[in-house]
C-alpha cells in the first residue's frame, strides 16, 4: 500500500472546513492494487540488461586487446624468424656437413679395420698351428674360413681345432667334421670357421 498525498494543504483546508477538527487534515490512503509492483519490472529489466551489456562491452574489449597483443606478437616472431633464416640455413648446412664428415670418417675407420684384419688373422692362426700340421689351402667367403691341411697324427689336428676355439675373440662357429688318412700316410682334415673384427 502507497501513501499519496496529492491534494496536501487543499484537502486539508476542505477538511477544516467541514469538519472543523484535526483529523480530518491527515494524509488519504489510497490502494494502488498489484499494479505498482508490475510497473517497477520494466525498470529492473532495463538495469539488468544495462548490465550485461556494459559486462559484453568490456569483455569484448579484453577479447580485441589480446587479439591484437597475439597478432602483434605474431608479427615480431616472423621478423624475427626472418631475421635468423640465414643464421638457420648456415647452421643446417653446418649440421649436414658433419653428418658426412662423420660417415666418411666411418668408412675410413671400417677400411682401415679390414686392411689390418688379415694380418691379424694370418698371425692368430698361426700361434693357433701346431709343430706337425701345415695347411695345404686356406679360402675365404666373406667373414667364413675355410682350411684344408694335412698333419702327422689325430692329436695334432684336434689340439690346432683346441686352439681355435680357445681364442673366441677371433674365431666363432669352428666346425670340425673329421680326418681321414690320404694314401701317403698323413691324415687330411677341413676346418672351416667365422672370422670376427676384433680389431
Amino acid at each position: 500500500m502507497i501513501k499519496i498525498n496529492l491534494l496536501g494543504d487543499a484537502l486539508a483546508q476542505a477538511g477544516a472546513k467541514k469538519g472543523g477538527d484535526k483529523a480530518s487534515a491527515e494524509p488519504v490512503e489510497v490502494y494502488m492494487g498489484e499494479g505498482g509492483s508490475r510497473s517497477s519490472l520494466p525498470i529492473a529489466g532495463v538495469v539488468v540488461g544495462l548490465v550485461f551489456a556494459a559486462f559484453g562491452g568490456v569483455y569484448y574489449l579484453w577479447l580485441n586487446s589480446e587479439f591484437t597483443r597475439a597478432e602483434k606478437k605474431k608479427a615480431d616472431l616472423e621478423q624475427d624468424r626472418k631475421q635468423y633464416e640465414p643464421y638457420i640455413a648456415l647452421e643446417k648446412k653446418f649440421r649436414e656437413k658433419k653428418e658426412t664428415l662423420q660417415k666418411k670418417e666411418e668408412v675410413m675407420s671400417a677400411l682401415k679395420r679390414q686392411q689390418a684384419l688379415p694380418v691379424h688373422f694370418m698371425e692368430e692362426l698361426a700361434n693357433s698351428l701346431p709343430d706337425d700340421v701345415w695347411f695345404k689351402k686356406v679360402s675365404q667367403k666373406g667373414m667364413t674360413i675355410t682350411v684344408e691341411g694335412e698333419a702327422r697324427n689325430f692329436e695334432s689336428i684336434n689340439a690346432f681345432y683346441g686352439n681355435l676355439q680357445s681364442r673366441t675373440r677371433w674365431f666363432k662357429k669352428i666346425n670340425y667334421p673329421g680326418a681321414k688318412r690320404s694314401s701317403t700316410g698323413e691324415f687330411e682334415f677341413t676346418i672351416s670357421f667365422e672370422l670376427q673384427n676384433a680389431v
